[in-house]
């Protein structure tokens, strides 16, 4: 065991595994209508850190360097490897006098390599990944007069990618390195580059999935620090599943190491691991036939959510490495967060892009399996679906049929009865993937732990081109029915996410608060310490004033909404990596502590409404009328100068949403049936109907916030701007510069929520605010003394 994490036991938290006490048990609590995270019943901040290991970049240039770096080892092998990577940059970089010295024993781990004995130097011990036609974009040889002090040295030379998809080119050494757990090791080498860039070095265990034993102080460990200074300990990080082949035993190694690398940094630290379902490789080539494939054939080798194959060996692997993880860690471990399909996120692969999935076959034997339950005889089918098919000889629809509008943006219920019911399959076929993974999860936890998943992104994949439903995530009510799930969740949506906007939620968050879960946000703000170009870097926010605009206005929005919400580095670079950052995550603390001590459900008065089933009549190319209606709608809405909630329309029908104006975004699959329901349900409202008809709705915020006058909801601000309230609590992200003329509604004082300034007394004040910042207030019922 490492002798590190046999001293933790001292730092573990009040009522975690001390002598006598009961289990760590962390949960969602709503029983006031406000989900708060609970960690052994008392209630916390659903703040969190969200980073994935690595090594801290060496920056290399034209003036050549010689670099060090030292680490002690967390796990050993015998069998290491070091790799160099070198960025999605065309130049020239040469290295030498590259060595690993132990320095508990003295010993070399890696004698001086400097490349002088010719091409024999590299090849010997070193090689390139990756092979054969992949290595479009780097070559390596030894240039004579090119290394240290005018010896020879590695020239590593890279190039465009030819199609403008750079592989992962990275050198590595041969696999036959000797680390020791514990040890300290230091790394020298000679380095130069043209032009500069960053050089990224470690040393890996290679196997199934790589565990990295050392490298450069890592930018993961800086940010967990940082977080635990701000006050948050949960922290949530990539782990692969251990899928052995049968026979094979488990190797937990290489997740025992990233569980204790967090701990090593925070011993306080509260894990949310983020869990790998994708199968290895092996395993799809043992079931080809549980393995996607779209209308053009096979892409990758992903896993088919229908197949009970799949199903069932994912959750026997879930609950092996929950059950591995509570009895190793458990004291430190807050739940689970299994991911699978399109980036983890429970959609189906490929989403975005053209080609229909659906034609693998376990598709086809679980739809008919879903026929049988959804009709019961032929007889019911060919009524429906005005044919003389049979469940037994049903097809997929095909993907002509598919991509096909005979009836306009909207599949018509009669006539493409087929192809609605293809897209009920596919939603609720990839909900009963997710509850499934749930309940192991849960049990295999003893039911003490949260379980998270992505899922619900309701309002986000209206404008997919091929039609909303191919995502798969139009069945969120069986989520939100599931006892087994506490946490839902989303990036922050990619839509008006950028500075004087509104970052808005991708889902129905009021409803998943409604049904007792937590929604949490994935805040991968591209901060002004980020690079690269993953999704939201248009946003990019310039400096470190325009950063913590976001990020206050992000998390004042999380904490009246309820939120729980996690900062991620998303590009594992060091997004977060300071600590003026944090300082605005301490900021807030009284603002969620206050809300936590008297927990204040959030009920708007006005409520953007979604019809998931009327989504699943969504045909091809129609987010013309989508994108605008439901993804569009939430920019007017956010600067219409007052709170509105996101619902689905189930519980505006069942009564519990009262909210004074109700925008119905996809009213068109309501006959007169539900339509006489939901007047009922929302007596003495009022009502804005979308329907499809228009493709550019006249939505703006100047008519929604004339509306929501009308309906007599409290508008706080006359002019655009992106608000949010509850409580006492009103926050404001201003979308243009100039005063903020603000109606609080009540002749109370107004202070600075963060610093205690007076600011006036209501009803009436203005602020001079600028473009992007953000301000949170707080309405006293008594005066305070300045």
């Amino acid at each position: 065991m490492n002798p590190y994490l046999a001293r933790l036991v001292i730092f573990l938290l009040p009522g975690c595994g001390l002598a006598g006490a009961a289990p760590l048990a962390v949960r969602v609590d709503a029983a006031a209508g406000a989900p708060r995270l609970m960690v052994n019943g008392k209630p916390v901040r659903a703040r969190m850190f969200w980073g994935a290991p690595g090594s801290a970049p060496l920056k290399i240039g034209p003036q050549a360097q010689a670099l060090s770096y030292e680490f002690v080892a967390g796990a050993g092998a015998s069998n290491a490897t070091m790799h160099f990577r070198f960025g999605a940059q065309p130049g020239v970089v040469v290295l030498d006098d590259i060595r690993a010295v132990d320095l508990t024993d003295g010993g070399e781990l890696l004698p001086r390599c400097s490349f002088d004995d010719g091409a024999d130097a590299f090849t010997r011990e070193w090689d390139i990944w990756p092979p054969g036609k992949r290595k479009t974009t780097g070559t390596v040889s030894i240039a004579a007069g090119e290394g240290r002090d005018s010896s020879a040295g590695l020239r590593v030379s890279l190039t465009a990618a030819p199609d403008g998809v750079w592989p992962d080119f990275h050198i590595y050494h041969q696999a036959n390195l000797a680390i020791v757990e514990g040890h300290r090791y230091r790394v020298e080498l000679w380095a130069k580059a043209d032009p500069a860039r960053s050089l990224i070095t470690a040393l890996y265990r290679p196997g199934a999935t790589y565990v990295q034993l050392g490298g450069p102080a890592g930018l993961f460990e800086s940010q967990i620090k940082l977080a635990a200074d701000a006050g948050v300990n949960f922290v949530s990080f990539p782990i692969a599943t251990p899928w052995p082949e049968p026979g094979v035993a488990e190797d937990w190694t290489g997740v025992d190491e990233e569980c204790a690398r967090v701990l090593r940094a925070n011993p306080n630290a509260l894990l949310l691991p983020r869990i790998g379902m994708d199968p290895p490789a092996w395993w799809g080539a043992a079931h080809p036939d549980d393995i996607m494939r779209w209308e053009d054939g096979p892409h990758r080798a992903v896993a088919c959510v229908a197949s009970p194959v799949y199903r069932q060996d994912a959750a026997e692997r879930l609950a092996a490495l929950v059950r591995h993880l509570e009895a190793k860690f458990g004291e430190h471990v807050a739940g689970y967060h299994p991911v699978g399909q399109n980036t983890g996120e429970w959609f189906y692969e490929d989403t975005w892009n053209h080609p229909l999935n659906g034609y693998a076959a376990a598709d086809l034997t679980a739809w008919r399996l879903w026929l049988k339950a959804a009709y019961g005889n032929d007889a019911a089918l060919q009524s429906a679906w005005h044919n003389a098919e049979t469940i037994a000889t049903a097809s997929v629809p095909t993907p002509a049929q598919r991509h096909a509008t005979p009836d306009g943006p909207l599949h018509d219920p009669e006539k493409s009865r087929r192809l609605i019911d293809w897209a009920r399959f596919q939603q609720a076929t990839m909900a009963d993937c997710v509850t499934g993974l749930a309940h192991a999860a849960r049990q295999a936890s003893g039911g003490r732990k949260l379980v998270v998943f992505f899922y619900g992104y309701v309002f986000e994949f209206a404008p997919v081109a091929t039609g909303a439903a191919v995502s798969g995530h139009y069945a969120l009510r069986r989520l939100l029915d599931c006892p087994d799930i506490d946490v839902l969740c989303s990036p922050i949506s990619y839509f008006d996410r950028g500075l004087g906007e509104s970052a808005p939620s991708m889902t129905a968050a009021e409803s998943v608060a409604l049904a007792g879960k937590l929604w949490l946000n994935e805040d991968d703000t591209h901060t002004y310490l980020a690079t690269g170009t993953q999704p939201g870097s248009q946003q990019h926010a310039a400096t470190l004033e325009e950063t913590n605009a976001e990020l206050l206005r992000n998390v004042a929005q999380e904490s009246l909404r309820n939120f729980g919400s996690w900062w991620m580095d998303l590009g594992a670079s060091g997004w977060f990596n300071d600590p003026a950052l944090w300082a605005q995550m301490a900021r807030l603390k009284e603002l969620d502590e206050e809300l936590l001590r008297q927990p204040t459900p959030f009920h708007p008065e006005i409520a953007a409404v979604i019809d998931e089933q009327a989504m699943l009549r969504v045909a091809e190319g129609a987010s013309a009328v989508t994108r605008s209606g439901m993804q569009d709608a939430r920019r007017m809405l956010g600067r219409l100068g007052a709170p509105y909630g996101q619902y689905l329309l189930d519980d505006v029908v069942a009564g519990r949403v009262q909210a004074k104006i109700y925008l119905m975004l996809n009213p068109w699959n309501l006959g007169e049936p539900e339509r006489a329901r939901l007047m009922a349900a929302t007596q003495g409202a009022r009502w804005i109907w979308l329907d499809a008809a228009g493709a550019k709705p006249a939505l703006t915020s100047m008519s929604l916030r004339q509306a929501a006058h009308e309906a007599g909801a409290h508008v706080f601000t006359r002019a655009d701007c992106n608000v949010w309230a509850n409580g006492p609590f009103v926050s404001l992200h201003a979308s243009q510069d100039g005063p903020v003329e603000i109606d609080t509604g009540r002749a109370d004082e107004v202070r600075d929520a963060l610093n205690g300034e007076r600011l006036g007394q209501g009803p009436h004040l203005a602020l001079v605010m600028k473009s992007g910042q953000t301000r949170v207030l707080r309405i006293a019922a008594k005066n305070k003394p300045d």
